[in-house]
């Protein structure tokens, strides 16, 4: 479920970026978690989660994303690993920052801050978190008891209205460069947030028909605009170029990729991203609590987009669970 109002400014698209998420009938609330709108750094989509009623209460069997707040000095005491998940009452607000592109793992740095909003010099700010996706770290279980945040006169709940900032710095790295070669570029594509990416014509024209069209009616130097992320499209232009280190697919990437490779006919691609989810159909899973393999999200993708072969094998999986349950 999304809640609140959300923006995000960006100094350099791919660099960095600055997110506010106001979350407003927070005391209404009844998803755990809450999901924000996405916004993007780098080379990946973010989002926050945050747990209204702390983590323990969400009924989930395993600890929630982490975070590693290691400054060289081995204080951990801002964060909780998995050996104090115990500690963990339930009794807390969690907050969580999360990547919608898995099959990057991007050098990057954040931190989360819970405005105060009648003080904000007394907003709780942690310091400056490395992004560790490889250890699944990336949060604050025990951000503020929850008594002291539904206390009208702590300022931090106001006409009952919860807001949070992300401040998100990603390094820019070579391995994600496409070797275009020698020819030079024709195309320019250009991304929601700004960032425009130069192609070849005459990679795009044979891999997609959209782009064959759409380069017969191309103004000259006229840029394409597309939907998508950064991520996803340095994904898809990594199939036709060489990529240093291409990123292997996830179930989450694969869901993140599916609208845009659709949406700009990327045939082959199509096909390739659905076998992907045909081979890892037993991965899919009940859970709403792991967004990546919840079968129900992956079949109303698949209605969305039509894809029927995708559709059929949802639906057989939430046959084979109903059985297993049985």
């Amino acid at each position: 479920m999304e809640a609140g109002a959300s923006t995000a400014s960006s100094k350099d698209p791919w660099d960095t970026a600055s997110f506010t998420w106001r979350i407003e009938g927070f005391s209404k609330l009844t998803s755990k978690p809450v999901r924000s709108d996405s916004f993007e750094a780098g080379i990946c989509t973010w989002l926050l989660q945050v747990y209204t009623e702390g983590y323990s209460s969400a009924g989930c069997s395993s600890p929630p994303p982490l975070v590693d707040n290691s400054d060289g000095d081995g204080d951990n005491s801002d964060s909780y690993d998995n050996d104090s998940y115990d500690d963990v009452t339930g009794n807390d607000l969690a907050d969580f920052l999360e990547t919608q592109d898995d099959m990057w793992e991007p050098s990057a740095e954040y931190k989360i801050t819970l405005v105060n909003q009648a003080d904000a010099s007394d907003s709780i700010c942690a310091s400056w978190c490395k992004f560790d996706i490889s250890k699944v770290r990336r949060g604050d279980g025990m951000l503020i008891e929850l008594s002291e945040l539904r206390d009208v006169a702590a300022g931090f709940l106001i006409n009952d209205t919860l807001v949070l900032t992300a401040d998100v710095t990603v390094e820019r790295e070579d391995r994600f460069q496409l070797d275009a070669g020698a020819t030079p570029c024709d195309v320019t594509l250009k991304l929601p947030c700004g960032v425009e990416i130069p192609t070849h014509g005459q990679l795009l024209q044979p891999a997609s028909p959209f782009f064959s069209d759409a380069l017969e009616d191309m103004k000259a130097n006229a840029p394409i605009p597309v939907t998508g992320s950064l991520g996803t499209w340095i994904y898809i232009l990594s199939c036709l170029y060489p990529l240093h280190n291409q990123p292997v697919l996830t179930l989450g990437s694969v869901f993140t990729l599916l609208p845009v490779v659709h949406k700009f006919d990327f045939t082959k691609l199509l096909t390739r991203l659905v076998d992907f989810v045909k081979e890892r159909s037993g991965e899919l899973d009940d859970d709403p609590n792991l967004p990546a393999r919840f079968v129900i999200r992956w079949l109303a993708l698949a209605e969305r987009l039509q894809l029927d072969e995708l559709h059929e094998l949802c639906l057989a999986r939430l046959r084979g669970m109903s059985k297993e349950q049985r």
